[in-house]
């Protein structure tokens, strides 16, 4: 007789289900157990946890900190959860009464065994290598977030949040990938279904930890009998007692706010965190507690649900504006919402309002995290030690305030606190997430993970670290896991701009330059919610700046559009990454200049790993580069090494000594010299607190040369001894932080110029030549910025003293210039929506003064001394300027500058009007010089960047009487500021056009230039730009000549390959039309076209790199310039 289906049904799934259990007990029967090996550590455990080691042993208390061996069985009991940090890294939150056992946990290969219960877990290593059995159940696991719950009766449910997982029993097998759910019922085979929303199975996994003391404390002063013995409960770790005390008391309707609170807490215990919000929701409906309704606030807002968490503040508020809890709650909500001013106004306000000591610390330490996020340390180390102060008990405020104190690089303090917290609660989330930070500041990267995964398995939704671990995983060569770990910092923080930008750094480094760029895009759309940026380190390229990783893919048009919408005036990236972007040696070293005020330490950045965040290190680095060109042999030799140790004085430093040679060939007899030039560099930055920073740098530089042939000059003197000249230049800076948005810098420099040499005459004999300059140069500036406002002002002088005289044993020739130089300035910008306007005013006054004499050798004069001296008086000069942003990449700028070249080197006020630079390319010192600029930045989409501009300017330099221009008597003493950068590979075009110095008297410049980027692939990049010159000298002795150095036509294109990592190849054609070297257009320079080709390698270590290019112009018997730099770094 046949047997009914279900029977069959029934008995098919006792077989699966035998059959389950036994694949199970073979699984971990099947493991070779090693003694003492351990499999996992327990991180957090609220509650009550059991372990056993393996085999039939029996249960005993689990403990914080614990190791737990291969084969061990960890259980939670009700109300209770534990997190445990695998061997192999794997995170796992264990859910109330859930029980799960480790088989086997190596970093090759884990196997564990869910009995029963809930975990979440997320797998960091890649690939994955992980096996899962529940009772219906395998699952193999790829990767990387998920959720498995195992009901009565063995029932499983896995649901995948990223990565992917195979699930396979007797009966079938599914590929469970991200937003994808695996049901298992036993005897069945798997089944899967796509979820709409499937974070919220996971949404109970959150810091849950209850603070049985505040609550028992609570308890006992409401009064109640009842209550009390609800505190007894919950001291003696009673918690399902003390939870139906409670119940049992709302029942009745005796329950009070208070108890429905510590009922909402439980239930968050318990992973229902909804059903606690719904709690709190009815408690505030009935008792009108305003501590329900801050709660209840917080939980939506950890709950992902912001909106609704803004509606029910709103609702909330309107009764009981000035309540503390509330404000606080309403504070937090703007911090995350990233609206840093009104948090900061709001936990002021819940400060004042606080009713007593708890509520005054929570508001303090409020106020502090949102004070250091926006990177004002000094404010917020303050506000965190008032916290501690008010509330010693707290273990997270005294982490907090370690981790200010590591942000401001008081290491030493930092860890004194760590260790306290962690002493105080070993599971608090914020003191192991800093004490991650910790070892990252301190070049432990591996200590750093592991920290960083102990807090996160706790709370995965602590943003920053997330991003701590990001840097941490890419530093130990982990690079899927870095992303990985920004990605869940954007889901916790869908604003911030940080996790993007850091992202863009490390595909830039890592050879993924579209990536970078769509990386780099996010980010700037979420600057208006930008917090600080302090958290970013950077090197003196500005590698963190937004339109690195288009610089270095050659698309430069397009990386000069993002860094200008970018630009910040306090931030040192945008100073170091405009230094590279400016034609001009003077805006180059002006902004390398105010880079190092903003941030001295970058002095010791490395040029082997990529700066995602300033830790302490040290580095070597020896190079060896070779030329030939059509007229000489060219060597060079370097070794140095730099660094950085954040002691109890925080230093970073630069030392480093070269040697250039030069061998003649083939040319004019001026060129064939013999050269050597040995030199020596320091550089030292200071932080000696998180408001003073200081730096100083030095350098000697001695240069000789001789002619081996002798140098005849036509006129009975020849020159055939050796030459030496001595260059000494030391620049001192600091900076004082006034605040998050307020700075004032000092800069002061001294620099002096030698030369000697001996010309022999045929008629009279020997004449020793002497040459010295003297300069000194005091800068000072302010800015400020207050919400979208930027307010800079400051004042600068530079003295220059130059002499220099022809002389035998009867008779001297003496000259003497001078040049002084004062300009106060102010400048401010005002910002409202996609507006930015700019108005500047500046007030220099130059002067240049000459003296000829000749004298006998005693120095007297043998005729009358002529002086000549021409001077710009002081005299109001303006700068306006407006743009309009219309998205990321598109904007429309103008400006009208008018400006005075300065003597010297740089300048601490600005180069530039918004996007439009002071072309000081064109300029000498005391050149005048009046511009009017249009300019169009259009990012067409994704891979196509298009830009054009207009312009027109009047230049007017100083002449002498006899029409030669004093600039040309005084050469710029030099420095050695824009060669001590680290040397790293990338693309960068060179937009260049002016190759001739600007020596004329006066002129009119007109030009317009168009230019496109474009990707033609994912490493592939092209840029093509045309610029049109008209120069007219408007001088009375040239009149209506062309300028001297301008072509008519100029055209370039560049089309670049990125290779692996910062490796890279390129081929750059360029035309120049006809133009001349002087300004009587005496010398011609042809037309025609040039080319360069350049290839940049890198080991996959980074100790080794390479760099070769070719130049050659494109015309009959032009010879090329070969030169090549291999470079070694440890």
């Amino acid at each position: 007789m046949p047997h009914p289906p279900s029977l069959w049904k029934n008995a098919l799934a006792l077989a699966a289900g035998l059959l389950c259990t036994a694949q199970a007990a073979a699984q971990c029967a099947g493991v070779v157990l090693e003694p003492g090996q351990p499999a996992a550590q327990v991180v957090a455990l609220s509650g009550r946890g059991e372990t056993r080691p393996a085999g039939a042993a029996p249960w005993q208390p689990a403990a914080l900190s614990q190791t737990l061996g291969a084969g061990a069985d960890m259980r939670t009991l009700a109300l209770s959860s534990a997190a445990l940090l695998l061997a192999d890294r794997t995170q796992i939150r264990m859910a109330a009464q859930a029980h799960l056992r480790l088989c086997e946990s190596r970093p090759a290969r884990t196997l564990l065994e869910l009995v029963g219960g809930r975990l979440w877990a997320r797998t960091k290593k890649t690939p994955a290598a992980l096996e899962l059995q529940t009772p219906a159940a395998l699952a193999v696991v790829r990767g990387t977030d998920w959720d498995v719950e195992v009901e009565e009766g063995g029932r499983t449910t896995l649901t995948v949040l990223s990565g992917r997982i195979a699930v396979s029993n007797a009966l079938g097998a599914v590929e469970v990938g991200p937003s994808e759910q695996a049901t298992v019922e036993p005897g069945q085979a798997p089944v899967k279904r796509l979820l709409v929303r499937p974070r919220e199975r996971v949404q109970w996994v959150m810091d849950a930890a209850l603070d049985v003391a505040h609550w028992a404390a609570a308890l006992r002063g409401a009064g109640a009998a009842p209550l009390a013995a609800a505190a007894d409960a919950l001291e003696t770790g009673r918690w399902p007692e003390a939870r139906a005390q409670l119940r049992a008391l709302a029942a009745r309707g005796e329950g009070d706010a208070l108890a429905e609170r510590l009922l909402a807490e439980l239930e968050l215990a318990d992973g229902q965190p909804d059903a606690a919000q719904a709690r709190l929701e009815r408690a505030w409906q009935r008792t009108q507690d305003s501590r329900a309704a801050a709660r209840r606030a917080g939980l939506l807002m950890a709950l992902d649900r912001s909106q609704e968490a803004r509606a029910w503040l709103d609702a909330t508020r309107a009764p009981a504006p000035d309540d503390a809890a509330l404000l606080l709650a309403d504070a937090d909500w703007h911090r995350l919402e990233g609206q840093g001013d009104a948090a900061l106004r709001l936990y002021r306000q819940a400060v004042a309002q606080a009713p007593d000591a708890a509520t005054q610390a929570a508001a303090q330490a409020g106020l502090g995290r949102a004070l250091q996020e926006r990177g004002d340390l000094p404010a917020a180390r303050a506000a965190l030690q008032r916290a501690v102060e008010l509330a010693p008990g707290q273990p997270a405020y005294r982490a907090e305030r370690a981790t200010a104190a590591t942000e401001a690089l008081r290491l030493h303090a930092a860890r004194a606190d760590f260790d306290a917290a962690l002493a105080q609660a070993g599971d608090d989330y914020v003191a192991l997430a800093g004490a991650g930070l910790l070892a990252l500041r301190q070049g432990d990267a591996e200590a750093a993970r592991t920290q960083l995964l102990k807090a996160l398995v706790i709370e995965p939704r602590h943003a920053r670290a997330q991003v701590w671990l990001a840097v941490a995983e890419y530093q130990l060569g982990e690079p899927a896991a870095a992303f990985d770990a920004l990605q869940r910092a954007r889901q916790a923080d869908p604003n911030d701009p940080l996790p993007w930008q850091i992202e863009a750094q490390m595909r830039n480094d890592s050879g993924e330059p579209q990536a970078a760029m769509a990386a780099a895009r996010e980010a700037l759309v979420r600057l208006p919610y930008l917090k600080s940026l302090n958290p970013l380190a950077t090197d003196s390229q500005g590698s963190a700046n937004l339109g690195k990783a288009l610089g270095d893919f050659g698309l430069e048009h397009w990386a000069r559009a993002y860094a200008q919408q970018s630009y910040y005036p306090l931030w040192a990236g945008s100073h170091f990454f405009l230094a590279d972007r400016y034609e001009s040696d003077f805006s180059r070293r002006s902004e390398l200049f105010q880079g190092y005020l903003s941030d001295p330490t970058v002095f010791g950045a490395s040029d082997r790993r990529a700066p995602l965040m300033l830790t302490e290190g040290r580095e070597w680095t020896a190079g060896v580069s070779a030329e030939r060109n059509p007229l000489r042999r060219n060597g060079t030799v370097d070794l140095g090494h730099r660094g950085f140790v954040a002691g109890e004085l925080p230093v970073a430093w630069l030392l480093r000594a070269t040697d250039v040679q030069m061998w003649p060939r083939k040319g004019p007899a001026s060129s064939r010299y013999r050269l050597s030039s040995p030199g020596v560099d320091l550089a030292v930055g200071l932080r000696p607190s998180e408001r003073l920073a200081l730096f100083l740098l030095h350098g000697d530089t001695t240069l000789r040369y001789r002619y081996p042939e002798g140098l005849d000059f036509g006129n009975g003197i020849t020159f055939d001894n050796s030459a030496r000249t001595r260059t000494r230049r030391t620049d001192a800076g600091a900076s004082w932080r006034w605040s998050a948005d307020s700075q004032t810098w000092l800069k002061a420099h001294t620099g002096r110029q030698t030369s000697d040499l001996v010309l022999d005459d045929a008629t009279w004999g020997p004449q020793d030549y002497r040459y010295a300059s003297d300069e000194q140069g005091l800068f000072l500036r302010h800015t400020v910025q207050w919400g979208a406002q930027r307010l800079s002002l400051g004042w600068e002088r530079v003295e220059r003293d130059t002499g220099s005289a022809i002389s035998d044993a009867q008779i001297a020739t003496p000259r003497s210039n001078t040049e002084r130089y004062d300009m106060p300035w102010v400048a401010g910008e005002w910002r409202s929506g996609p507006w930015s306007v700019m108005a500047e005013a500046y007030w220099p006054r130059f002067d240049a003064r000459q003296l000829d004499r000749f004298t006998d050798a005693a120095g007297n004069d043998q005729l009358p001394p002529i002086e000549d001296g021409a001077a710009h008086r002081r005299q109001l000069l303006p700068r306006l300027g407006a743009s309009l942003r219309l998205g990321p990449g598109r904007a429309l700028h103008w400006a009208w500058q008018e400006s005075l070249r300065a003597p010297g080197t740089h300048t601490l006020s600005p180069v530039a009007t918004g996007a439009i630079a002071v072309d000081h390319q064109y300029l000498l010192a005391g050149s005048l010089a009046r511009k009017h600029a249009l300019q169009i930045d259009w990012e067409a989409d994704a891979r196509t960047f298009l830009g054009a501009s207009l312009s027109g300017q009047r230049i007017d330099n100083l002449a002498a009487h006899g029409g030669r221009l004093f600039a040309q008597n005084t050469g710029a003493l030099f420095d050695n500021l824009a060669t001590i950068a680290p040397v790293v590979l990338n693309a960068q075009t060179s937009l260049a056009t002016y190759e001739e110095t600007p020596v004329f008297g006066q002129g009119y410049l007109a030009q317009a230039s168009v230019s496109a980027n474009h990707l033609l692939g994912p490493r592939w990049s092209v840029l093509g730009s045309y610029v049109h010159t008209r120069s007219r000298n408007t001088g009375a002795a040239f009149a209506g000549r062309p300028l001297p150095g301008f072509a008519r036509h100029v055209l370039l294109g560049q089309t670049t390959w990125r290779h692996a990592g910062r490796s890279f190849s390129l081929l750059r054609l360029t035309w120049r039309g006809e133009r001349f070297s002087d300004e009587a257009n005496a010398l011609r320079r042809a037309p025609g076209w040039s080319l360069a080709l350049a290839h940049g390698w890198e080991s996959p270590d980074r100790r080794w790199s390479f760099t070769g290019t070719v130049q050659t112009g494109l015309r009959a018997g032009e010879r090329p310039t070969l030169w090549a730099l291999l470079r070694y770094r440890d």
